[in-house]
């Protein structure tokens, strides 16, 4: 069996294991300014779609962020789309893999790890004349106890 057919074997279709809800947590090490950033919020990834929200703490101060991609089912990949549908990336059913991304004169080089069907991490190294930047994402799949915490109280 090849590398890549033992690879796959988790998957049969990327999408598929993807869908659900997640936390996510996030520290971005901006080498520009100097600073680092910590993200947490939760996503949504449905057929179509991917969703980010959460918080964004800079050093005192906590400020909303989002994020959103289209996705696009292939065979058995998921291409990523930015939200004006312009091209981003694509992910195979690989347990790990490299992808990269220009944007204009910024590169985005970035490492995706699938640790089963309720955990991954996404790591990136951003650089170019506007952005100097590495970022390391977690997110682990949330259960339905979990979606049941997370609803706010009746009256709230």
């Amino acid at each position: 069996m090849t590398e890549d057919a033992a690879d796959a074997r988790p998957w049969q279709n990327i999408a598929d294991s993807l869908a659900g809800d997640w936390t996510v947590r996030r520290t971005m090490i901006d080498f520009l300014a100097g600073a680092t950033y910590n993200f947490t919020g939760n996503a949504v990834v449905t057929a179509d779609a991917f969703t980010e929200r959460g918080v964004m703490q800079i050093a005192a101060h906590a400020m909303p962020a989002s994020r959103a991609y289209r996705l696009e089912r292939r065979d058995r990949s998921i291409r990523i789309l930015r939200a004006d549908g312009s091209d981003f990336i694509e992910l195979e059913p690989k347990a790990t893999q490299i992808v990269q991304h220009h944007c204009g004169a910024d590169v985005y080089a970035g490492r995706f790890l699938f640790r089963g069907p309720d955990e991954w991490a996404e790591a990136w190294r951003v650089k170019g004349p506007r952005k100097n930047y590495a970022s390391l994402s977690r997110f682990r799949r949330l259960d339905a106890g979990d979606l049941e915490r997370a609803k706010p109280l009746p009256g709230n």
